[in-house]
């Protein structure tokens, strides 16, 4: 039989660095549950950046890429090595000019935030961790004192939710990273720090005009600012990242997860792609093992209906990165044991398009089969994935396995929930509509996805020379292609 691995439904993106960035690190993870991987553009060299992507393509071509580009994110400057511990009621001076920094003294990225802040504003660091509030003003310095103390290191992340800051994406690092990634091709692009549509508009315009219109865009949610315009945000991206670390600053944390489960429910809706990231495994930078909560937290954002969960530092510069991947595939499973059947009524978008028909009766299809104790599985011809991610969005409980030609629609399906991609370039040049679901289940059967008295639902959107609209659903059994005359 086929690997189990693969028959897992939700998607493991995993962010790599230190930890993870060689060639057998990246087959490691893979062999492990590893759909995706995420290179963050925030952090090496453009000649780094570009070895890690060479290093997924090498380790495992079958695996999708996400280059996560910074936004205006600001960020401390270099810290005294292993880092400080700031206290309550201390005071330090946040400043512009270039320093190491100290318990007294650190440098921060944005060079205007000593003109656009005001006293009395107040200074995240490390996902919220420390907050410093502003005491003072003198030129390119911001004295501060310590209201909520922790550890920060070198390079740890800023929010200032209560300053008006006049950074604006892209920035003209973003705009430098979007060239090398037009170069590069990945399947995804994550786009930091999002307010409007228009921020997504602009950033597929500018990777045009580097001669690239292929890259899906992924809208990051970080801030109030994006959730006033979600609607018009998912209608311009290609999928959502609910970016926590940030968002859980800029807004109150209890408010987090009500948010979080609004906007993948309208991703769902809708049938894009929504991916929960931020300190999901957080405790396993350090430790073999998650905390229950975390565990929890996992579980709880994949019975909402993500279709991926991303790990972070867990697996860029944590000490265990192989255990966080598959700790994170063990809870998927855990789960997917318990996720109750969808009402599909429920996630009609009101878009009356054939795909979406399509998928509405392959999870009545699915469900017809499971209540008569039929074993099956679905198979899906498409050439761009969409139909595909049309029945994923229904969550039907058969596994769905998404036959293309097209090597980048196979790669993006990595990221569709319950799909499994395999790419057959054959399926392309078969004329008749018995002979490409011949081929196709012929390689599920090869692979040992199906056996030969399953029941097969097969639906696709290139079966007829007609249309290039899904336009058949069938159920058949294995050994009904198997053994049928295609000469």
């Amino acid at each position: 039989m086929g690997d189990l691995k693969s028959l897992t439904k939700s998607k493991i993106i995993c962010t790599l660095g230190p930890s993870s960035h060689s060639i057998e690190h990246i087959k490691k993870l893979s062999s492990l549950g590893m759909d995706c991987t995420r290179i963050n553009f925030s952090h090496g060299t453009k000649e780094y950046k570009t070895e890690l992507f060479n290093n997924v393509r090498q380790a495992d071509s079958k695996l999708a890429i996400l280059c996560d580009i910074q936004g205006p994110k600001i960020r401390i400057g270099q810290v005294i090595e292993g880092g400080v511990l700031l206290h309550r009621d201390e005071k330090i001076t946040i400043t512009t000019d270039e320093c190491i920094g100290d318990q007294n003294r650190i440098s921060i990225s944005y060079d205007r935030l000593p003109q656009e802040i005001q006293e009395g504003d107040l200074i995240y660091i490390n996902d919220g961790i420390v907050c410093l509030k502003v005491d003072q003003l003198i030129n390119h310095d911001i004295m501060c004192h310590v209201i909520a103390g922790g550890h920060i290191s070198t390079r740890k992340g800023v929010n200032l939710p209560l300053t008006d800051i006049s950074l604006k994406v892209p920035t003209d690092k973003d705009i430098e990273d979007l060239k090398l990634i037009a170069e590069l091709n990945p399947e995804y692009i994550a786009v930091s720090f999002v307010a409007d549509e228009k921020d997504i508009i602009k950033i597929r315009n500018i990777l045009t005009g580097f001669g690239n219109n292929q890259i899906k865009l992924i809208a990051k949610i970080e801030r109030p600012v994006a959730l006033q315009n979600f609607e018009k945000i998912l209608d311009v991206s290609d999928g959502i990242m609910v970016a926590r670390g940030d968002l859980g600053v800029e807004i109150s944390p209890e408010e987090v997860i009500p948010v979080q489960k609004s906007m993948i429910k309208k991703c769902n809706i809708v049938g894009k792609p929504v991916i929960v990231a931020t300190q999901m495994l957080e405790s396993m930078i350090k430790a073999s093992v998650p905390t229950r909560a975390e565990i929890s937290d996992v579980y709880n954002a994949i019975g909402d209906g993500a279709d991926a969960v991303m790990l972070s530092a867990e697996t860029a510069s944590g000490e265990f990165p192989g255990e966080a991947v598959a700790m994170m595939e063990r809870i998927i499973r855990s789960s997917e044991l318990l996720i109750p059947s969808r009402n599909p009524d429920a996630f009609d978008s009101g878009d009356v398009s054939t795909s979406e028909l399509i998928g509405h009766l392959v999870f009545s299809a699915s469900k017809e089969l499971a209540d008569r104790n039929q074993k099956g599985k679905i198979i899906c011809l498409t050439r761009s994935g969409y139909s595909a991610l049309m029945i994923s969005k229904y969550r039907p409980n058969l596994p769905i396995f998404g036959i293309t030609s097209n090597l980048r629609a196979k790669r993006e399906m990595r990221l569709f929930w319950g799909v499994e991609p395999l790419l057959l370039p054959e399926i392309h040049e078969a004329e008749r509509t018995m002979d490409r679901i011949h081929i196709a289940v012929k390689a599920c059967y090869e692979n040992g996805y199906v056996e030969q008295d399953e029941s097969i639902i097969i639906t696709g959107s290139n079966l007829f020379d007609f249309t290039h609209h899904t336009n058949m659903i069938s159920i058949i059994t294995v050994n009904d292609v198997l053994n049928s005359d295609i000469s």
